[in-house]
């Protein structure tokens, strides 16, 4: 083997990518324990915080969605919120504008730090295969992850980020995988506001629709010998 076919070394971990991992979960869980304490997973006491802010309640709550995009099921919270403060329709097309962008936030963060570790750790071992296949398929992965809620959006757009999916990829499937989904909390959220209405019925039996969906495609892609579909 000649100097120029040598391999080149792989470089080791780096020990400040590692402790900035650490730091980031430490300061998520504290995060996620002050609003478990302060009641800010209930979609009535983020309404009411909103909307003490008059005009500015959009821009309050723009603001919220940043942070609420790192912590589990906080933006299913935030959704709700929007429907209730603003309305099915603004709410929703609120929600839908700002989850596109916003959502890039934690898939930048998980493509910097997270995407070299996971590979150097799957590399050679029997979860690689998984891993390429869902590189490969990537686009439709998270297109089916978005339209249908087999995991929590903010660990969607984590799982997206140590993936190969390309940033244009990863907005194009959320563009179109989003808008179901999100109008339906918004539609729960606005229905929350009247209780006595129809309306509320109708959004929960759509939610709970939903959240069926995953397991009984999952359940005919067995009974016709398919194998199942990422996140089912």
């Amino acid at each position: 083997m000649t100097r120029s076919e040598a391999p080149t070394p792989e470089a080791p971990p780096s020990a400040g990518g590692s402790w900035l991992r650490i730091l980031g979960a430490a300061v998520l869980l504290v995060v996620l324990g002050l609003a478990l304490r302060a009641g800010w997973l209930d979609p009535s006491r983020v309404r009411d915080f909103i909307l003490s802010f008059g005009v500015l309640a959009p821009v309050v709550w723009t603001l919220l969605y940043l942070v609420a995009v790192f912590i589990p099921y906080a933006t299913t919270v935030m959704t709700v919120a929007a429907g209730l403060a603003f309305g099915v329709v603004q709410g929703g097309l609120l929600t839908y504008g700002v989850t596109l962008f916003a959502s890039l936030l934690p898939f930048t963060v998980a493509r910097r730090l997270g995407r070299d570790w996971v590979e150097r750790r799957v590399g050679g071992t029997r979860a690689e295969k998984y891993v390429e296949l869902i590189n490969r398929h990537a686009f439709l992965v998270l297109f089916y992850l978005r339209l249908l809620p087999t995991l929590p959006y903010e660990v969607q757009n984590h799982v997206a980020g140590i993936t190969r999916i390309r940033y244009r990829h990863f907005l194009l499937a959320s563009a179109l995988g989003n808008g179901p989904i999100l109008f339906v909390l918004a539609f729960l959220g606005d229905g929350m506001a009247t209780p006595d209405s129809p309306r509320l019925w109708a959004a929960v039996v759509l939610y709970v629709l939903a959240l069926l969906t995953p397991p009984a495609l999952a359940l005919i892609r067995k009974a016709m010998g398919k194998p199942p579909l990422p996140g089912s």
